[in-house]
């Protein structure tokens, strides 16, 4: 297969540059584009699809700090390497340039090595950027499948566990190990669940569309759902400080499938005839959610793994603590992705035990 001509965008308003730019970069064996109005370069980032950006650092109007910013901030640009240009005494400006997700930078007068140099390593880092996001996809694709084979035999066996239990005649000795049956079913379903969901997210193939979302009103209507997994084994579910009508912005979706996995984590480690309490409290321009159960408390060392992708393995053969599954990977990756954080705490201060799980999110005003 004939390799693709790199493409390389360059951002500047001064013509003279621009002309210097080009006559550099054209032995590379590039493709070039200009844009000469910093305001269009997300709009033709997108449509160019370039492998590297050129971005002059003192754009008129808007700065290149500001159009970098905004370039990693779309999921479609933001692999995108960009390198500055920029005078000499604008050295100090680096630091800015690191945080705005900047590859680089060129001072001037250009010195042609350095920019040849540039060019290709940042070409060689969106090559192999491609790649990664390509087998991600690739093995996001095979979950699928693999996930979609899996529930369909759990489909059948679960099917059949339920028409067993609605045997009045069928034997006590019986009842239980087809209810162990069942529950197991239900227990895989959702773990192969949480697989697909993570590595959809991971896969990069997930548009967030964020939207102002009621937070209270979204939360007891999450609460109020579940509710009823709770009451099979006497837990009260209390929701307090459900006040305020906090607005975030969010997806309402994939938050709400957040909040679900909370709630249904909290249930499922809490004591029978115990507490889930639901807090929801403002910390200035924030706004945190949190789930609190009575359980068996979290040593602190495992606080931050638990998150990471089947972290729970190390968690279960250092405390026997079981299931917690890729549910929690899933909710700090979806959260990241809307601007948000979790976090846990445990044992719940003022406690002995418990363990609270926190969600921040950003208020937007409506």
């Amino acid at each position: 297969m004939k390799a693709k001509t790199p493409k390389v965008l360059i951002v500047d308003n001064e013509p003279q540059n621009v002309r210097l730019l080009e006559a550099i970069l054209t032995p590379l064996g590039v493709e070039t584009y200009i844009d000469s109005n910093g305001s269009h370069v997300l709009e033709m980032a997108v449509r160019v699809s370039p492998d590297v950006i050129l971005l002059e650092m003192m754009m008129s109007g808007m700065d290149g700090i500001e159009i970098c910013r905004r370039l990693k901030e779309d999921r479609s640009t933001r692999n995108i390497p960009v390198i500055f240009i920029t005078a000499l005494n604008y050295i100090q400006n680096y630091a800015a340039v690191v945080e705005a997700g900047g590859f680089g930078f060129i001072t001037k007068p250009i010195q042609r090595i350095l920019l040849e140099t540039s060019i290709r390593s940042a070409i060689r880092m969106k090559h192999l950027s491609d790649e990664v996001d390509d087998l991600l996809r690739h093995r996001a694709g095979l979950t699928h499948m693999f996930v979609h084979d899996i529930n369909n035999l759990l489909i059948v066996s679960l099917g059949h566990a339920q028409l067993m239990l609605l045997d009045d005649n069928l034997p006590a000795s019986l009842r239980e190990d087809v209810t162990a049956i069942e529950q197991s079913s239900r227990d895989i379903r959702e773990i192969t669940s949480s697989l697909q969901e993570v590595e959809t997210l991971e896969s990069g193939t997930v548009s967030i569309s964020f939207e102002a979302v009621n937070l209270r009103e979204l939360v007891e209507q999450r609460a109020s759902l579940l509710i009823s997994r709770a009451e099979e084994r006497h837990i009260k579910m209390e929701l307090h400080k459900l006040i305020e009508e906090f607005i975030v912005q969010a997806d309402r979706n994939i938050l709400s499938r957040v909040l679900d996995n909370l709630i249904l984590n909290a249930i499922k480690f809490c004591p029978d005839r115990c507490f889930v309490e639901i807090s929801l409290s403002k910390k200035d321009s924030m706004v945190e959610v949190g789930v609190t159960n009575e359980g068996p408390p979290i040593p602190k060392e495992f606080h931050k793994q638990i998150f990471e992708k089947f972290g729970h393995i190390e968690l279960r053969k250092a405390t026997g603590h079981k299931g917690v599954g890729l549910g929690l990977t899933f909710c700090k990756i979806a959260l990241e992705m809307m601007g948000g954080t979790i976090w846990l705490e445990s044992p719940v201060d003022g406690r002995d035990g418990g363990t609270r799980f926190v969600v921040r999110l950003s208020t937007a005003s409506t």
